[in-house]
């Protein structure tokens, strides 16, 4: 292993442990914050708020790379389709 992937690899784990404290953290805060509300939502309503959105189409995952890589100044190179 090379110097360079070495300082990658440590870097990647200081990521890791800053994200897993963080997330230790908000779980501690809304452990706390459920033991002192008051009306505890359903449980149905908690996980229909988390749940993660329909998988996108093929085009609005372009239209959204594109607004990206425009907001980012990145080019646009037009390609021909064959068919």
């Amino acid at each position: 292993m090379t110097p360079r992937e070495l300082n990658l690899h440590i870097q990647e784990y200081n990521q890791r442990m800053q994200q897993e404290s963080e997330e230790g953290l908000a779980l501690a805060y809304l452990t706390a914050y459920w033991h002192r509300v008051k009306r505890m939502p359903g449980l149905k309503e908690i996980l229909n708020s988390i749940k993660p959105q329909k998988p996108l189409t093929d085009e609005q995952l372009l239209a959204q790379i594109k607004a990206l890589n425009a907001a980012l100044g990145g080019e646009t190179k037009i390609r021909e389709q064959t068919t």
